[in-house]
């Protein structure tokens, strides 16, 4: 959340903005580090960006533009779209390559941007990431060579990485000698190389230590929003009755569970009753829809349910989707709520269909086919209790077939370049469920259904964005990473509330988060969490406002213009209708003496 109300867009067209960029270059197996220059030009355009270098660069380092420029608009809600983006990058050599530019070109876009004052004998070195995190990069020892060379005053790495291994080797006699040393770089560009090393976290450090200006408030807390408190409390309380429900099938089937099946399922039960005691509704909603999967798999397990009864099951279960579907098909989206309370159905539907696919496609034990059955019947209950969010208001927006196909569109070619860019980094194989999440999206795509086509395309755009995120972390330097990351979310969360738009997903993922953080296992699934909330959080940027809104405004708009017209002819008409009578006055009456004009 901004300090100020609001801040403007303030380009100076015919200036160039630039930073100093480091760099590691080999040369005859030694690398040390070497700089160039980042220019950039902003100019009036329609949001492209434009990428001059010499040498020429890696494929990565043009995407990771494009994404810096993106982070720094969307970090500081700028209107990027009107102006065109021309970044040049001159070097003596091919140094520049991957994304360890991103944090100085998301830096100088955000400067430019706003036409901000800067010092540029500051540099900074670093990757950027969804939230305008600053994560960590290599030879950052040799970049502070690098920038002390070059008279730099000061260096910003990021944040938990100023103590590194100092690796030196030395042949001798044919063998290699190694000796791995602790290095603190803030303290070794103090002593060694008189250079200030500051540690950042954020896009608003970074910006801060650029221009002495702090744009955004330190800490954020979310507003409650008692409709979502109140609905969401309803949902986890429909689905936390499921659970005594299916557990008191259990106690009439004359059931006894053995322990390897019983603590799994009090476990999940008592997460659910800790996260309702503090208000985390949709965690514990989570924890009961997990409960309830085991406690239904094992009633069909220990009940020895028939072949044919689970063929039934299936059957009836098609039947109950598409029913449930076409139901859908009739809800009118008309706000933010709407639209993701309909995503979240119909992939909850998807997923349930899915299940019953691969059921219809045979080769399953009589355990598996359990399972799937379990899964899908429960995964179709919370798509029947999130219906109750299509009760919650919000700002109306013009939601129409058209602009709903255009963000499908926009948000698959926004999940392929993000997954792109991971590919360079992990190859095929790393991102194979990615991929599979984009396919999923473009079938949607096909069919029509582009609320669950921005959700499939924004959770594989948000795990690409992890996967980019965690590259280079440690145990040591997570926590602080991800107080940072829900920071982001928090501020995203908060914007959108005050201006109306309340995200029920981003919200929902944001405490779920939260809630994982305790579990030391689950520490990248935070992560993932995170990245879910953040995209789940600015849908409204691919939608305008209702235009019934801007027709009331010009209406009202008219009606003060009427008002207006009326007053000024009723004041014409009154002056013209004294101008006859004066006139008419004049023929009958004789003209005045000088003497009766003065005593008038």
């Amino acid at each position: 959340m901004f300090t100020s109300l609001s801040l403007h867009l303030a380009v100076a067209q015919s200036d160039y903005y630039s930073l100093k960029l480091l760099a590691v270059q080999e040369e005859n197996g030694t690398y040390h580090g070497t700089s160039a220059d980042l220019l950039l030009e902003v100019r009036d355009g329609t949001g492209r960006v434009f990428l001059d270098t010499f040498p020429l660069t890696k494929m990565d380092t043009q995407i990771s533009t494009r994404y810096a420029k993106e982070i720094a608009c969307n970090h500081f809600h700028l209107n990027c779209e009107k102006y065109d983006f021309i970044y040049t990058i001159q070097a003596s050599t091919s140094i520049i390559g991957g994304p360890s530019a991103g944090a100085a070109i998301a830096a100088l876009t955000s400067v430019a941007l706003l036409d901000l004052d800067y010092n540029k004998n500051i540099a900074i070195t670093g990757t950027i990431n969804s939230g305008g995190i600053i994560g960590p990069v290599g030879g950052v020892k040799q970049k502070l060579e690098a920038a002390s060379d070059i008279g730099l005053s000061k260096v910003m790495i990021a944040k938990g990485t100023a103590l590194q291994s100092d690796e030196n080797s030395d042949k001798l006699g044919g063998l290699e000698n190694s000796t791995i040393n602790k290095i603190n770089l803030i303290d070794y560009g103090k002593d060694n190389l008189s250079l200030e090393v500051v540690e950042v976290m954020d896009l608003d450090d970074a910006v801060y230590q650029l221009t002495g200006k702090r744009l955004t408030a330190e800490n954020v807390s979310i507003s409650e929003n008692e409709d979502y408190l109140q609905i969401m409390q309803g949902v986890a309380g429909k689905l936390c009755q499921r659970s005594a429900e299916l557990n008191q099938e259990i106690i009439d089937a004359r059931i006894t569970l053995n322990s390897s099946q019983k603590d799994p399922i009090l476990s999940k039960i008592s997460s659910a009753k800790n996260s309702t005691a503090s208000e985390d509704y949709y965690s514990a909603a989570s924890y009961c829809l997990s409960a309830n999967i085991l406690l239904k798999q094992t009633f069909y397990e220990e009940n020895k349910a028939s072949i044919s009864s689970i063929s039934v099951a299936f059957a009836q279960l098609e039947k109950k989707i598409q029913n449930l579907r076409e139901k859908i098909a009739e809800e009118k989206i008309t706000t933010i709520s709407d639209l993701q309370t309909s995503a979240i159905v119909k992939e909850r539907l998807n997923d349930a269909q899915e299940q019953v696919r691969i059921y219809q496609e045979g080769n399953l034990t009589l355990n598996q086919q359990y399972s799937l059955l379990a899964y899908a019947e429960e995964r179709y209950n919370t798509a029947v209790v999130w219906l109750d969010f299509f009760a919650m208001d919000g700002k109306r927006f013009n939601f129409n077939q058209q602009l709903l196909s255009q963000s499908c569109e926009q948000k698959i070619l926004e999940s392929e370049e993000r997954a792109e860019y991971a590919n360079l980094a992990l190859g095929d194989y790393g991102i194979a469920a990615i991929k599979e999440k984009i396919a999923r999206a473009k079938s949607a795509q096909n069919k029509e259904e582009y609320e669950l086509c921005l959700i499939k395309a924004s959770q594989a755009k948000a795990d690409a964005s992890a996967i980019m995120s965690s590259i280079g972390l440690s145990d040591e330097t997570l926590p602080d990473y991800i107080d940072a990351k829900s920071k982001a979310v928090r501020n995203i969360i908060q914007k959108n509330s005050q201006e109306g738009m309340f995200p029920i997903l981003g919200y929902s993922y944001y405490e779920y988060a939260q809630s994982l953080r305790e579990d030391p296992e689950q520490k990248y699934t935070v992560l993932v969490y995170l990245e879910y909330a953040l995209e789940m959080s600015e849908l409204s940027i691919y939608f305008p406002e209702n235009e019934q809104n801007i027709f009331r405004q010009r209406i009202i708009l008219s009606k003060d213009f009427s008002l207006l017209l009326e007053g000024f002819m009723s004041g014409v008409l009154v002056t013209l209708l004294f101008i006859y009578l004066g006139k008419k006055r004049k023929k009958l009456s004789p003209p005045l003496s000088k003497k009766q004009t003065k005593s008038l």
